[in-house]
């Protein structure tokens, strides 16, 4: 099996693909970020186990033994600071240091509950937020012997005197440099889910503007083959135009009235041909023309009068002055009233035009219709030359509209109307007084 059919499956779906190993590798990384996070953590955790075992090591059983002034000593050097042992009730019995009087056991009971054989040995170390403490708990029921006046602890617990030790062991460390280094081991984990978000996000801008980049470029490639195809096709339509134009003239004056009406569907389609050749001249060469200052709301308020159907000017302003050749502004604005007329299918069109002016100096035209609306696949198609959703319709008209505006630094769009219809916004920068 050939390269070329092995891969033929992504043929169609490379942006899928893309976009789906873009996510897989964000959560894979995301994971993995977790999970050492996580893995960094439980080792602190399990070095404040080990802190706790060795603090309950050297300072506890001189506290059982009553050395107190080496109980004190040993807290100091394992940073204990207090140590208590409690009844199973959570009454104090025995303390050094700063310790609660009772213990709230119902903090506890989960641990207990979820003890195991280990916990009777070595005892369980949690980091209270509130506090901010390291609190160490060791359940036992030990049995000691009290000689001489010392406690000693017996393995066996079968002594002939024994006495019950009581039911919880209770130290406390101070838990600053726990809850430093777990506090800078989520910042540093937030920090860099931030970069690995924004690296990703940047990624996927980076493709998706390349991707917009090489169907632009796509695009004008295929306008340049165009145009140079229809420059051609423009020059060798205008010479035989020209010959049928003068020989239809001829035979007006030779034939008689009967045969008239054919001969004017000839001229009418003829007429229709030569307009459409200039339209292509119009789109293909320089679009600026010979601009100037002009009124716009005077442009449109003579503008809509040459249609029999009533246009409706909205404008607060007095004025709105841009800087166009007239005669390109007027085929943009009478395109886009006559497409909004056409758009209606002989119902009343509805057609209007508002002008206003935004805080940077921008001129709006909206030209409102009633008409069908744009379906939503040909909204991104509209604009492209020879494209068009009319039975009659050339598909360069609103080339040429848009492609006038953008030569004065305007821009101009199509979307639906709230409740039906088409709404063409034009822009175009307002010039000074």
């Amino acid at each position: 099996m050939s390269r070329t059919r092995r891969w033929r499956f992504v043929e169609g779906k490379e942006s899928l693909f893309i976009v789906g190993g873009l996510i897989f590798l964000f959560a894979l990384l995301v994971t993995l970020v977790l999970f050492l996070s996580q893995l960094i953590i439980e080792k602190e955790n399990t070095l404040m186990q080990f802190e706790a075992e060795r603090g309950f090591a050297s300072s506890a059983l001189l506290l059982l033994q009553e050395e107190h002034s080496r109980a004190l000593t040993a807290m100091a050097e394992a940073n204990v600071v207090g140590i208590g042992v409690y009844s199973n009730a959570g009454r104090l019995r025995l303390g050094l240091g700063s310790v609660p009087n009772t213990l709230p056991l119902e903090r506890f009971h989960e641990i207990w509950q979820s003890r195991s054989s280990s916990h009777l040995n070595q005892g369980v170390a949690n980091y209270n937020k509130e506090t901010g403490m390291i609190e160490y708990l060791r359940f036992s029921r030990l049995t000691i012997e009290v000689e001489t006046g010392n406690i000693t602890l017996e393995d066996d617990g079968y002594l002939p005197s024994p006495l019950t030790f009581p039911d919880i062991l209770y130290i406390l460390f101070d838990g600053g440099q726990y809850y430093k280094k777990v506090l800078l081991v989520r910042v540093l984990t937030g920090i860099a889910l931030a970069v690995l978000l924004t690296f990703h996000l940047v990624v996927y801008n980076i493709y998706r503007s390349n991707r917009k980049y090489r169907e632009v470029l796509a695009k004008q490639e295929s306008l340049v083959n165009l145009g140079q195809a229809a420059r051609t096709l423009t020059h060798e339509i205008k010479n035989p135009l020209s010959a049928i134009t003068l020989q239809m003239a001829l035979l007006k004056k030779t034939m008689g009235d009967a045969n008239y009406e054919g001969i004017a569907v000839v001229d009418q389609e003829v007429q229709r041909l030569i307009h459409l050749t200039n339209k292509v001249s119009d789109f293909l060469r320089n679009p600026v023309g010979a601009p100037e200052k002009i009124d716009l709301l005077v442009l449109l308020n003579s503008l809509r009068h040459t249609f029999l159907e009533e246009i409706e000017l909205i404008s607060a302003l007095d004025e709105a002055y841009i800087f166009f050749d007239p005669d390109r502004a007027r085929s943009v604005f009478e395109n886009l009233i006559k497409n909004g007329i056409e758009s209606c299918g002989g119902r009343d069109p509805a057609v209007e035009v508002e002008v206003t002016r935004d805080r940077r100096k921008q001129i709006h035209i909206y030209v409102r219709d009633r008409g069908d609306g744009i379906e939503e696949g040909d909204l991104e198609k509209i604009f492209d030359p020879f494209y068009t959703t009319k039975i009659h319709g050339s598909g360069i008209g609103l080339a040429i509209c848009r492609q006038f505006v953008r030569a004065q630094k305007g821009n101009l769009k199509l979307y639906p109307r709230e409740g039906g219809g088409t709404v063409a916004e034009v822009i175009l920068p307002e010039e000074s007084h």
